[in-house]
């Protein structure tokens, strides 16, 4: 269970209201946190927007609350978009937009979702938005290309798939090549149609092993999430939150060394995740390497300079130390 830390959490010398109401907003936080790590995405929700609604917006129990809202709203984003529900999915992907705009999943996951909609522009302007946050981002990459090829653009189209084929040669096998002849042949209905069955083949297995492995982490068999957050990436091994979360069960399974390789992973797919950063933080204090550790917080600081986790995490560090 994640632990908050409110200010005044210690009742001495506070009037009993005052204590009343710092226990009702650490019983909203831990039912949500209890209600998200169960995937029950719409009752976290309601308990983070009680805290946001009673709390200052400077206050940092209102900041980690958003933070947790955001996550909320992606996830349930994510589950309306599988099964189809594209309206209520843009709705929710939105707000955990505007909770946390700088997330390239998420802006590609929205892409996806307009796709659906058949609002291709809206959904190159979001391709172009997680690009823009991570270059590297190949599946971004991938789909944006053969969006554009479907728009009628498919001299850049094919272009941008060919880059994100340098990004991860995953995509360069079988149905690649035969997109690329029938490209060459202009035949255009074929290249789009091998385009999109390897576009689909991947995706699709990406999504079954890194949903598996995250209810296997939740479920604390973190030995066989671990199993299948590397098969997910083994298709696609650019994907930071993946890295991300397998460093995660590392981590959990208590193996620090292999999750701060992962956390670095991350790192350098996208040097602005954050949560992969303070996560390396985690991974060096597990070492006993607290410079490395706190070096982690401050760059977070950086970023994000109202970064609660963080600024917590660095001062225990400073009182250990």
């Amino acid at each position: 269970m994640r632990k908050m830390l409110l200010p005044g959490n210690n009742p001495r010398g506070a009037e009993a209201s005052t204590v009343s109401s710092v226990r009702e907003l650490n019983e909203h936080y831990s039912k949500g946190i209890e209600f998200f790590d169960q995937g029950l995405y719409r009752e976290a929700i309601s308990e983070f927007e009680i805290i946001i609604q009673t709390v200052d917006s400077s206050d940092p129990a209102c900041k980690l609350a958003k933070f947790y809202l955001g996550e909320a709203h992606a996830q349930l984003g994510l589950e309306r978009a599988y099964r189809g529900a594209s309206v209520q999915a843009e709705g929710d992907l939105r707000r955990a937009i505007d909770i946390n705009p700088k997330y390239p999943d998420l802006h590609y996951h929205l892409a996806r979702v307009y796709i659906q909609k058949g609002e291709y522009q809206q959904a190159v302007s979001e391709f172009e938005t997680a690009l823009a946050l991570n270059p590297r981002y190949a599946r971004a990459l991938f789909e944006l290309g053969m969006l554009r090829y479907r728009m009628g653009e498919r001299e850049l189209g094919m272009e941008m798939v060919s880059r994100a084929v340098d990004i991860e040669p995953g995509y360069s096998n079988k149905l690649y090549r035969e997109a690329l002849a029938a490209h060459k042949t202009r035949h255009w209905n074929k290249t789009l149609s091998k385009l999109e069955e390897l576009s689909e083949t991947n995706v699709d297995d990406i999504s079954y092993h890194f949903r598996l492995g995250k209810d296997h982490y939740k479920r604390g068999d973190y030995q066989s999430a671990i199993g299948d957050f590397e098969r997910a990436l083994s298709i696609q091994p650019g994907y930071a939150d993946i890295r991300n979360w397998l460093g995660l069960a590392y981590l959990a399974a208590e193996e620090p060394s292999k999750a701060l390789i992962e956390f670095s992973r991350a790192l350098e797919i996208n040097p602005n995740f954050i949560a992969a950063r303070i996560n390396a933080g985690a991974a060096f204090t597990k070492l006993d390497c607290l410079e490395e550790a706190s070096q982690c917080y401050r760059r977070v600081l950086e970023i994000d300079p109202d970064n609660t986790e963080a600024r917590e995490r660095l001062a225990e560090l400073q009182l250990r130390g």
